[in-house]
C-alpha cells in the first residue's frame, strides 16, 4: 500500500503533538509536586526575556572580592607624581577631555535612576573602574557567581574633572561654573545607580551585595553643618550637607532608615531642626558636638552599635581638621570590624595641589597620597569617593 506525502506529514504531526502533550503533562505533574519547579521557572523566565537572577541567589551571601582600576585610572595612578602640578594642562588634552565629557554625560544620566541590569555593553570599560563581588551559596545546586560593578575612576584632581580647571568649547550639557563647580557632585557613581555585569533584577533595587532585603540604609554625615548646607546665604549651599544624600535617595524612590549627623559648630536646636523634612524627623539623630578618635563620640563606635554587615552604609567625612580626619580614616584601614560595615564613603582629603591652593592653602601631603589612600580603601571593598 502506498501513502501520499500529505498523509505521511499528517501522521508525523499527530505523533509530535502526542509527544508534546505527554511531556507537558509530565512536567506539570512534576511542577505540582515541586520536583521541577525551579527548572520550569527558569525556562519560563528565560523564554519571556526577563530572567531574574535575584531569585536564584535569594539564599546566598555576598562578599567583596577585589578592585580593578580602569585603564584611564591606571594611567593617572602611575603618573600622578609627574602630573602633581600639571593636572589641568593634562585634562585639557583632547583625549583626556573627551574621556571626561563621555564619563560625565554617562554618570549624569545614571544618577537619575536605580540600575537593574545587566550591563549589555563594555564600551565604558576603559573609563570606569570596577568593584568585584562574589556570591557564596550553601545550596549545592547554585554555583558561586562573580559580579562586577562600575565606580567612577580616580583621575585628575579626584573630583568632577570639568569643575576646577578652565576649558573652552565643551558641551553646554556638561559645563559648570562658579560655586556650583567647586561643589560639583556630578562625578559620583553611587551603588544604587552603578551598572553591573553578570547579574539582573526584575525590579530596580539596591544590588544584594550592598543591601539585603530587610536590612537598613544608614547615613553617617560627619561634619554635617546645617541640613541645607553652610550658614552662608551668599552660597548655593543646598548641595553641601545631608540634604544632597536625601535628595539623591528621594529622586530614586529610596529612603534612609537611619541618619546620624555630627557637627562641632554649635547650632541653636530650633535653627537646625526647622530645616529638617517631616519624613526624616523620626530617623535623624543630630549630635552637635565634635567627633573624637576615642571616647563616646568616636563615630565608628556608634556605627558598630547601629549597623550590620548586610546594611547599606554611607559615610561622609568632612570636618576640615586634617589630623583628626586622618586618624579616623586610619582606624578604618586598620580595623576590619569597621571597614566591613561601610559600603560607600565620601572624604575630602586636603593636600597641596597648585589648582587647589586658593581653597586649601598648602597642607601636608601631595595628590599621590590621596590616590594611594583611596585605592587602599577601595581594595577593602569600600566604594570610595572624593567629596568636594
Amino acid at each position: 500500500m502506498q501513502f501520499s506525502n500529505s498523509r505521511i506529514n499528517r501522521a508525523y504531526l499527530l505523533v509530535c503533538i502526542g509527544i508534546v502533550m505527554i511531556f507537558c503533562i509530565s512536567i506539570t505533574s512534576k511542577v505540582n509536586h515541586g520536583s521541577y519547579s525551579g527548572i520550569f521557572s527558569i525556562i519560563i523566565n528565560t523564554y519571556s526575556g526577563s530572567m531574574n537572577t535575584t531569585n536564584l541567589f535569594d539564599n546566598c551571601s555576598w562578599e567583596f572580592d577585589h578592585y580593578s582600576p580602569s585603564a584611564w585610572e591606571h594611567f593617572w595612578y602611575n603618573n600622578i607624581t609627574y602630573l602633581q602640578n600639571k593636572v589641568c594642562s593634562k585634562l585639557n588634552e583632547y583625549d583626556q577631555l573627551n574621556k571626561s565629557i563621555r564619563s560625565l554625560e554617562y554618570i549624569k544620566d545614571l544618577q537619575k535612576r536605580i540600575f537593574s541590569g545587566p550591563l549589555l555593553s563594555n564600551k565604558y570599560d576603559e573609563l570606569f573602574s570596577k568593584m568585584y563581588y562574589r556570591s557564596k551559596c550553601s545550596n549545592s545546586q547554585k554555583s558561586d557567581r562573580l559580579v562586577s560593578q562600575y565606580i567612577e575612576p580616580l583621575i585628575g584632581l579626584l573630583r568632577d574633572p570639568l569643575s576646577i580647571c578652565s576649558y573652552s568649547n565643551i558641551p553646554a550639557s556638561v559645563a559648570v561654573a562658579g560655586y556650583n563647580a567647586v561643589q560639583s557632585k556630578r562625578f559620583f557613581l553611587l551603588g544604587p545607580s552603578a551598572p553591573y555585569e553578570n547579574f539582573q533584577t526584575s525590579t530596580p533595587s539596591i544590588a544584594p551585595w550592598l543591601h539585603q532585603p530587610g536590612s537598613k540604609k544608614v547615613l553617617f554625615d560627619i561634619g554635617c553643618s546645617l541640613f541645607n548646607g553652610v550658614d552662608n546665604p551668599v552660597k548655593v549651599s543646598s548641595t553641601i550637607g545631608t540634604r544632597w544624600f536625601y535628595e539623591y535617595f528621594g529622586l530614586n524612590s529610596l529612603s534612609f532608615d537611619r541618619i546620624v549627623a555630627f557637627e562641632a559648630i554649635p547650632y541653636p536646636p530650633k535653627k537646625y531642626w526647622q530645616q529638617i523634612p517631616d519624613d526624616i524627623i523620626g530617623i535623624l539623630t543630630f549630635i552637635n558636638i565634635g567627633v573624637e578618635v576615642t571616647g563616646k563620640t568616636n563615630p565608628w563606635g556608634i556605627l558598630k552599635s547601629i549597623a550590620k554587615p548586610n546594611d547599606y552604609v554611607i559615610i561622609k567625612l568632612d570636618i576640615d581638621t586634617a589630623p583628626l580626619e586622618n586618624a579616623l580614616v586610619q582606624q578604618i584601614l586598620n580595623d576590619s570590624s569597621i571597614s566591613s560595615l561601610i559600603d560607600e564613603m565620601f572624604f575630602e582629603m586636603h593636600v597641596t595641589i597648585n589648582e587647589m591652593r586658593r581653597f586649601w592653602g598648602t597642607p601636608p601631603g601631595e595628590l599621590k597620597d590621596t590616590y594611594i589612600l583611596f585605592t587602599k580603601l577601595r581594595q577593602l571593598g569600600i566604594r570610595m569617593h572624593s567629596w568636594p
